[in-house]
């Protein structure tokens, strides 16, 4: 079933216990909206972006399964697993920098997450219904303008992923009735 804000806390504070250095991961995907309070919304995974993460691949592997998390698993993974996916370049691309927001801090476990803009553009990049979802949580719950979100799009660094959030953005007037072009 995955994990809901509560696990998710839960995980961080469990990792940060076990881990014995100062350790940052950057979680992007649905985590952040969890861990930042949307409500019904669970996952199983947690994505990790790895170029603004800061970790030790090994202890930070220990410490997820001392957690009872997988850590980065390839192939068939149980409906029921909870892990963490490292993520790189691919499906979307983010800029080499960003501004980071830190969620939290949980020992030795500094969770962070790209500014919510960012994260908005970056699941326009998909566009599924679930992204869409979540681009109109983020947008209303941090007050985001769309001139912020068009902005952060011009950040991606892959044209054909800008085009696509480009023209995904107006998936969100339909879904949010505040939204303006």
């Amino acid at each position: 079933m995955g994990f809901d804000r509560t696990k998710l806390l839960a995980i961080f504070d469990k990792l940060g216990s076990t881990l014995t250095k100062p350790t940052t991961i950057c979680i992007i995907g649905s985590a952040p909206g969890i861990a930042s309070g949307q409500p019904e919304r669970q996952t199983g995974d947690m994505d990790v972006w790895r170029d603004q993460s800061r970790y030790d691949d090994t202890a930070f592997r220990i410490a997820c399964e001392e957690a009872g998390v997988l850590f980065d698993p390839r192939g068939e993974i149980n409906p029921e697993s909870v892990y963490v996916q490292v993520i790189r370049k691919g499906v979307v691309n983010l800029p080499k920098e960003f501004d980071v927001e830190i969620l939290g801090d949980f020992g030795n476990l500094r969770v962070v997450m790209p500014d919510p803009s960012l994260l908005v553009a970056a699941k326009l990049v998909r566009g599924s219904p679930r992204d869409i979802q979540d681009a109109v949580w983020w947008m209303q719950e941090r007050a985001l303008r769309t001139n912020d979100i068009r902005d952060a799009i011009g950040h991606l660094p892959d044209p054909i992923q800008r085009e696509a959030a480009g023209e995904n953005i107006v998936l969100v007037g339909l879904i949010d009735s505040t939204w303006s072009p």
